[in-house]
């Protein structure tokens, strides 16, 4: 369970939408960025697999989704994203990509930051997350669309 400081909770606009959907393989990350989001007062829903179940991701209508993709030898969650934009239900949602894949996510800034997706860079800092999300909500989007933490 996380239990780190919430400065930034102050930072946050809880007049932005507040449904965010996260995504990853990785059940004791999915457990972790669960707490962090509710403890900053978003809803929070959590699929455990890159199972491309988009009548699950429109039933759940969240307002963003945190994809967590690991990229190395790993399509689904490209895929998953292709998906999503290609469908007219799902291409306005708001879509947060965290990756550890810091040269691919670099060699696809621009592309990426054209589908309206916001990188944020593995490791990251629970704040670097939450102002992203934020950022992404508000539609703040900074100069480039790849969220750096600096430790």
């Amino acid at each position: 369970m996380w239990s780190g400081s919430n400065s930034w909770e102050n930072d946050v606009d809880r007049t932005a939408p507040r449904h965010v959907l996260v995504i990853s393989t990785d059940q004791s990350l999915l457990l972790e960025v669960n707490d962090i989001l509710e403890a900053a007062g978003y809803v929070v829903s959590l699929l455990p697999y890159y199972n491309h179940d988009r009548e699950e991701i429109k039933r759940l209508a969240p307002n963003l989704i945190v994809l967590d993709y690991k990229w190395s030898g790993d399509d689904n969650g490209w895929s998953l994203l292709q998906l999503l934009r290609l469908d007219p239900k799902t291409v306005a949602t708001s879509i947060v990509l965290c990756t550890g894949a810091a040269r691919e996510a670099d060699a696809l800034q621009h592309h990426l930051g054209t589908l309206g997706v916001r990188v944020v860079l593995k490791p990251y800092l629970a704040a670097t997350l939450l102002a992203a999300i934020a950022d992404t909500l508000i539609g703040a989007h900074s100069a480039s669309p790849v969220m750096r933490t600096s430790v």
